[in-house]
């Protein structure tokens, strides 16, 4: 009996390797059967094996995406966000935009936006309600910060996430995070997570029916992209709003049309008893929805000053972190320690030196209990001290990183983190050397999920037009690299080694065909890269139009 499947090229990229080889994959059923070098696939095929042979053409394991947030990024992808703020320039050009989305899109009950970012307006204070109130009287306006870590609202919004200034002057929230003007009323800006939990919620609030549509559209998009595993990390509390969200990727599951493998992490801290989420991985436990580990923050991000450093900031000497770290170095230390004594893995979100070295210093305290072997991760490690570098190795823990995020940050860590730290931002090589693993994303939808971009940015370490990013080029890494840490690497970080990332025997056949051989391309033509074919579990479930020749084998 022949295999279903026999995909063929002089390029093959195995995901556990750094090369790419002339090859062919044999699929039958959800799984590779085999990886056979390129005219020795004869004996293997018979009258229905569908052999598709892609030339050139690159084909790997499918894009794992090692770090996204499913359900916002889903709602950024729809029509119901004006996601065209991203490239605004300005506060007033911003708003500006989201009146055009509103003359398209009249019959919203409440504006939203995502993308603004305070470093893209030069040297702009940040936003307040005044300049929304005025072009949007009538209706709650939610401005979601391209990092998700900031809200910027107008009045009705304020008003309808319940945050008012008391006759005393105290707010109806004793939350840190709600900015306020020099006389004590709400400015309309909302910091972390703790502040931005209710415009959140009912930034997120839609009829099912109406998510449900919302999250298949993701799901196509993340086809077309070749991403075949992604995660929510965002670390939604265990109530009843998150398992309705849980279960409607459930139902998608059930219909046949959940293509991508989700990972979900619910939040670390402030939970009394780790079984609520074990139940809730017995409940949502198939091969394309599982409850992974748990998440939790130390700090915030740069941009705002709410990064974590081991110094102060070199423009604001008067603190290393406003509001931060969100836990004590105990108070982590007992979460993660438990958390792992429970089997779950635990990520955590580090933006800067500081918090990067307590969550060392967490696991170190859990490794000594509870022993190493669960995919712990760090968090996006944009600055780290290069004496916490060895430990990642030492702890058995996997740094997970964002090298698109460089391409954002326009020179803006040089001003708050100065000369001498910015020679660490973002060292994916000098990671990768010492700890001799890494894992990939993204952090859609801060930025977009093309996995093209974020390669050219590990790659090149430029900007898209070509002028060098960053002030450590030497911190680029090979092709080789950068696929296997998006691929091999970002399954150890979910766990799944032995399922995913890699094109061996007894794999589930997540595999994908891009448009060229990304071993042999010029740095610029990475950005021009494609993707031809996708295939989730043994099945296409994207192709672009015909660039291969197909037959029945035998």
């Amino acid at each position: 009996m022949g295999v279903d499947y026999c995909l063929k090229s002089r390029a093959v990229f195995l995901g556990d390797a750094e090369k790419a080889v002339a090859g062919c994959v044999l699929i039958e059923g959800s799984y590779i059967k085999k990886v056979v070098a390129y005219g020795e696939e004869k004996k293997y095929l018979d009258s229905h094996t569908v052999v598709l042979d892609y030339g050139n053409q690159l084909i790997m394991p499918g894009f794992i995406d090692a770090h996204t947030h499913f359900f916002s990024g889903a709602l950024a992808a729809s029509s119901h966000v004006c996601g065209e703020i991203s490239r605004s320039k300005s506060e007033e050009e911003c708003v500006r935009m989201m009146l055009d989305f509103y003359a398209k899109h009249p019959n919203e009950k409440r504006l939203r936006g995502r993308g603004w970012f305070v470093t893209n307006w030069g040297d702009a204070p940040l936003p307040t309600k005044r300049s929304l109130d005025a072009a949007f009287p009538n209706i709650p306006v939610y401005m979601q910060a391209a990092d998700c870590h900031s809200y910027w609202l107008n009045s009705k919004a304020l008003e309808e996430c319940g945050i008012f200034q008391n006759p005393d002057g105290s707010l109806t929230t004793d939350v840190e995070g709600v900015e306020r003007f020099p006389d004590g009323e709400p400015s309309g800006m909302l910091l972390e997570m703790d502040a931005c939990h209710e415009a959140d919620r009912l930034y997120h609030d839609f009829l099912p029916e109406e998510n449900l549509k919302i999250y298949e559209g993701l799901v196509q998009r993340a086809a077309s992209f070749g991403i075949t595993s992604m995660s929510e990390m965002m670390p939604y509390d265990y109530d009843k709003e998150s398992r309705e969200r849980y279960a409607l990727v459930q139902r998608l599951e059930r219909e046949g049309k959940l293509t991508v493998r989700l990972h979900i992490f619910p939040k670390l801290y402030d939970v009394s008893d780790f079984g609520v989420t074990k139940r809730l991985q017995k409940e949502f436990d198939s091969n394309y929805i599982r409850i992974s580990g748990v998440k939790g923050f130390i700090d915030g991000v740069t941009e705002t000053y709410t990064g974590l450093l081991l110094k102060p900031y070199e423009n604001r000497p008067d603190t290393c972190g406003i509001g931060v770290p969100v836990k004590s170095q105990e108070e982590l230390n007992e979460a993660v320690r438990r958390a792992n004594a429970q089997g779950l893995p635990v990520r955590i979100h580090c933006i800067a030196d500081g918090s990067v070295r307590m969550a060392l210093a967490a696991f170190a305290c859990s490794v000594r209990e509870n022993g190493m072997g669960l995919a712990n991760c760090i968090e996006h490690i944009e600055n780290i001290h290069p004496d916490d570098i060895p430990k990642f190795k030492e702890l058995g823990v996997i740094p997970s990183m964002q090298p698109v995020h460089l391409l954002l940050d326009a020179g803006g860590k040089l001003s708050r983190i100065g000369e001498e730290r910015v020679k660490w931002e973002w060292p994916l090589r000098s990671i990768l050397e010492s700890c001799k693993e890494l894992a990939l994303g993204t952090d859609y939808p801060v930025v977009d999920m093309n996995p093209f971009v974020n390669i050219y940015a590990a790659v090149a370490r430029k900007y898209t037009d070509g002028t060098p990013a960053g002030f450590n080029p030497e911190e680029r890494l090979t092709m080789g690299q950068t696929l296997r840490a998006y691929t091999f690497g970002a399954a150890a970080a979910y766990g799944r080694r032995n399922e995913i990332g890699a094109l061996k025997e007894g794999m589930l056949a997540d595999v994908i065909v891009i448009d060229r051989d990304l071993f042999h391309v010029e740095e610029r033509e990475i950005l021009d890269s494609r993707v031809t074919m996708t295939m989730s579990g043994g099945k296409i479930v994207y192709e672009a139009a015909k660039v291969c020749s197909s037959q029945r084998g035998a």
